[in-house]
């Protein structure tokens, strides 16, 4: 094997990674030879194949992967609590094997039922069953546009169902064509802001929000003495209310770049017209990314033209109502 790529694999400190990766005489072979032993796993069959796939993927992360199409190796939990390991592009397409590991005989095997492959068709899932080792997951990132929006339940009031749909047909799909992630960096990996909406499904399945007042700096804890200091019991269940702050916004994950954030929408946003949904939706997804970053200010990121660019797409996608 090639010195540098030796070098390489007998460090795992990722600074180390890149003073080794970026003092090559030669970046465009190394590029080469790195992304040859790629494909060599990118069908891997055991833990070890798959761990040299995600030092590869790091190391091509740090001197780009020129003609190549870039991908991602992550590692998380599957729907049933199993590992699973896949390759993303940076716009969120699957490539190559995508695995789930199952138990077995004390060890762990890929169960390929659960399994596929994408863009190797003369290749097959090769099942070997092999000691429990830690599946690694890449800890760099490639620049890639990092507002999306996203939502955990699908319930609304009708009225904005238009609206959550025009997200999915036509917001997310200009932040990820439109943005300039070269821009900013990649220390953060994504910005995901989900739509909690309120919604009433029936006599018995509605969640109706109530906008905490931010200047109370009440505490979660808090919140249900406050709403009943304002609407009674049989209010409270008759409504399905809940007390919520319009903005929270959750850490930044180190490990995984991620900043996850919920707005919640109380049921009067509903009553206005699709245009006043859409332009007050957009000004609340600003003021999330705003605050972030305010609070993240430390990262090696560039902010500015992300707050511009988002500004400049969020106005296209919601004019001011006339």
């Amino acid at each position: 094997m090639h010195t540098e790529i030796e070098e390489i694999f007998h460090t795992d400190n990722l600074d180390r990674i890149a003073v080794i990766a970026r003092s090559s005489g030669h970046i465009d072979r190394l590029r080469e030879q790195l992304y040859a032993e790629f494909m060599k796993v990118a069908c891997y069959s055991t833990p070890q194949q798959w761990n040299r796939a995600v030092r590869l993927c790091e190391t091509l992360a740090m001197i780009g992967w020129g003609s190549h199409e870039a991908v991602e190796a992550h590692a998380q939990q599957y729907v049933n609590g199993y590992p699973n390991t896949f390759f993303i592009t940076p716009t969120d397409e699957v490539r190559f094997l995508d695995a789930v590991w199952k138990p077995h005989d004390g060890g762990m095997i890929i169960d390929p039922r659960l399994s596929s492959l994408t863009a190797m068709p003369a290749r097959t899932i090769s099942p070997v069953a092999c000691e429990k080792v830690k599946l690694h997951s890449q800890r760099n990132w490639l620049p890639k546009p990092p507002v999306q929006i996203v939502r955990t339940l699908d319930n609304c009031y009708p009225s904005s169902r238009a609206v959550l749909q025009s997200i999915t047909t036509e917001l997310n799909p200009m932040l990820l064509e439109r943005m300039r992630p070269e821009e900013y960096g990649n220390q953060i990996n994504r910005i995901l802001i989900n739509c909690a909406m309120s919604f009433s499904d029936g006599p018995h399945c509605k969640t109706n929000y109530i906008i905490a007042d931010e200047s109370r700096k009440l505490r979660k804890s808090d919140y249900y003495a406050a709403l009943l200091a304002t609407r009674d019991i049989a209010e409270i269940e008759r409504e399905g209310l809940y007390m919520r702050p319009r903005f929270d916004i959750g850490p930044f994950r180190k490990d995984t770049g991620m900043i996850y954030a919920t707005i919640c929408f109380e049921k009067e946003f509903s009553h206005l017209t699709v245009s006043e949904q859409k332009h007050t939706m957009a000004g609340y997804f600003m003021e999330v990314v705003r605050r972030i970053s305010i609070r993240q200010r430390k990262l090696t990121y560039n902010f500015t033209p992300l707050l511009t660019d988002l500004l400049t797409l969020l106005t296209a996608w919601a004019p001011p109502p006339l």
